[in-house]
C-alpha cells in the first residue's frame, strides 16, 4: 500500500474523487435530482474529511459507505454512461483500499443488482476483482456473493463475457487459497490443539478454522457439491455449472495449495469424505464400459466414458496421488487399481492413451514409487500395485505392435517408443 499512501497518491486520489462526484453531479442534474444532491453531498463529506483528520486514507475508509453512496445510487440509475463513471470511481477507490467491510457489502449489493439486469458485465467483473485483490475486508456471506456473481457470468450466452467470467473465477479461487497461506504465515507461531472433524457433511460451516481458511474450506466444499450435481450449501444462487470447470478448479487449488489441505485436518477430512469418493463415483463409465460390448441401442449415453470428464479426473487423480499419498494411502491404492484397469485391451484407445500419460507423471518421482512397493506390494494380504502398473503396461506395449486385421499396425513407431520409454523408465525405477 506504500504506493498508495504516499502525499502525491492522496492528493491525486482526492482530486479524482472530487472530479468524479462533479461529473456525476453534472450527468443527473436533469434526469437524476435525487444522484446530484448525493454527489453534492460528497464532495463536501470529503472535504470535511480533508480538513479534519491529518490520516485521509484511515478516516476515508472509516467513512466509505457514505462516500461511495452517490456512486451506488449513480448505478442503480442503470444509465450506461452514469453505469460507468461510478464503476470507475468505485475501483479508484478500493485500488487505494479505503473501502469498509460494510462499504464492501453494499458494493457487492449493486454489482449483483447490475449482473441481474445484464448492465456493464466486463466492468462488474474487473470490479470484483480489484476488490477480492486489494484488500481482505470480504468475507463470509459478501465474498460468497461476488463468487456466485462470477459463476453466474461465466454462463452467459456472449462468449467474450463467458471467457473473461471464466478468468476472474480462476483468479478469485485462487484468491481465495492466498488468503489462507498468509492467514496460517500470520498465525505460524500459534500452538493450537487440533480438533476432530466429524463426519457430518451436512454442515454449513467450521468453527475451527480462522476467516480466511473457513471462507476457503466452504468454497471448496461447494465446488466438490457442485461437481457432484449437489447444491451449493454457501455459494447460494448457482443456477449452472459444469463439471469440466468444476474439475478444473479442484485441480488448480489442490496442486497450488496442497499446504492447506496437509496443514488443516478439517481440509484433510474434504479430500478424504468428499474429494475421494466423487473422484470414484466419476469413474464408474470408465470401469464399466467395455470396448465394442454395446449396440447403438443399448446402454445410455451416460453410461460411456466421456473424454473431457475422463482427462481431468485422470489429473486431479495424478496430483492426489503426488501430493497427498501420505494422507490417502488407501485411496491411492483404488486409484492406481483403477489406472491399471483402464489399460485393458478392451478399453478405448483414448482413455488407455491418457492412462498412460497418467502413470508417466507418477514414473518420474523414484521416492513415489518405492513408497508403492513399501506401503502395497512389500505387505502380505495386499495389492501388489507397482507390479500391476509393470505388468499392464507390459501387456499395453505388446497390444501396440499386434497387427490388426487389414495387416495395419495398431500404433505407430513413435506411439510405441514413447510407451516404451516409459515403461523402461518405470522398471529402472
Amino acid at each position: 500500500m506504500s504506493g498508495t499512501s504516499s502525499p502525491e497518491a492522496v492528493k491525486k486520489l482526492l482530486e479524482n474523487m472530487q472530479g468524479d462526484l462533479r461529473g456525476l453531479s453534472l450527468e443527473c442534474r436533469k434526469k437524476f435530482p435525487p444522484v446530484k444532491e448525493a454527489a453534492e453531498s460528497g464532495i463536501i463529506k470529503v472535504k470535511t474529511i480533508v480538513a479534519r483528520n491529518t490520516d485521509i486514507l484511515a478516516a476515508l475508509k472509516e467513512n466509505s459507505s457514505e462516500v461511495v453512496q452517490p456512486f451506488l445510487m449513480g448505478c442503480g440509475t442503470k444509465e450506461p454512461k452514469i453505469t460507468q463513471l461510478c464503476l470507475a470511481a468505485i475501483q479508484r477507490l478500493m485500488s487505494h483500499e479505503v473501502v469498509s467491510e460494510a462499504a464492501a457489502g453494499n458494493i457487492i449489493n449493486m454489482l449483483w443488482q447490475l449482473m441481474e439486469n445484464s448492465l456493464e458485465e466486463l466492468k462488474l467483473l474487473q470490479t470484483v476483482l480489484v476488490l477480492l485483490t486489494t484488500n481482505t475486508v470480504v468475507h463470509d456471506e459478501a465474498l460468497s456473493k461476488a463468487i456466485v456473481l462470477c459463476f453466474r457470468l461465466h454462463f452467459t450466452k456472449d462468449n467474450i463475457t463467458n471467457n473473461t467470467a471464466a478468468a476472474t473465477v480462476r483468479q478469485v479461487v485462487t484468491v481465495v487459497f492466498e488468503r489462507v497461506v498468509a492467514e496460517d504465515e500470520r498465525y505460524k507461531d500459534t500452538i493450537e490443539q487440533p480438533v476432530a472433524v466429524q463426519g457430518n457433511s451436512n454442515r454449513r460451516s467450521v468453527s475451527t478454522l480462522k476467516p480466511c481458511a473457513k471462507d476457503a474450506y466452504m468454497l471448496f466444499q461447494d465446488l466438490c457439491q457442485l461437481v457432484n450435481a449437489d447444491a451449493p450449501y454457501w455459494l447460494v444462487g448457482m443456477t449452472e455449472m459444469t463439471r469440466t470447470f468444476g474439475l478444473e478448479l479442484l485441480e488448480s487449488v489442490l496442486n497450488d495449495f496442497p499446504q492447506v489441505f496437509l496443514q488443516h485436518q478439517e481440509f484433510s477430512f474434504l479430500l478424504k469424505e468428499r474429494v475421494c469418493p466423487l473422484v470414484i463415483k466419476l469413474f464408474s463409465p470408465n470401469i464399466k464400459f467395455r470396448q465394442g460390448s454395446s449396440t447403438s441401442s443399448s446402454p445410455a449415453p451416460v453410461e460411456k466414458p466421456y473424454f473431457p470428464i475422463c482427462m481431468r479426473l485422470l489429473r486431479v487423480v495424478s496430483v492426489l496421488i503426488k501430493q497427498f499419498y501420505s494422507l490417502l494411502v488407501t485411496e491411492c491404492e483404488i486409484f492406481l487399481s483403477l489406472l491399471v484397469k483402464f489399460l485393458d485391451a478392451d478399453k478405448p484407445q483414448w482413455l488407455r492413451a491418457v492412462a498412460v500419460e497418467s502413470i508417466h507423471r507418477l514414473c518420474v518421482q523414484p521416492q513415489l514409487l518405492r513408497s508403492f512397493c513399501q506401503s502395497y506390494d512389500m505387505k502380505q494380504h495386499s495389492t501388489k500395485v507397482f507390479r500391476d502398473i509393470v505388468n499392464a503396461l507390459g501387456s499395453f506395449i505388446q497390444s501396440l505392435f499386434l497387427v490388426t486385421s487389414t495387416g495395419n499396425t495398431s500404433a505407430t513407431p513413435n506411439q510405441a517408443g514413447k510407451v516404451l520409454s516409459y515403461y523402461f523408465m518405470l522398471v529402472q525405477r
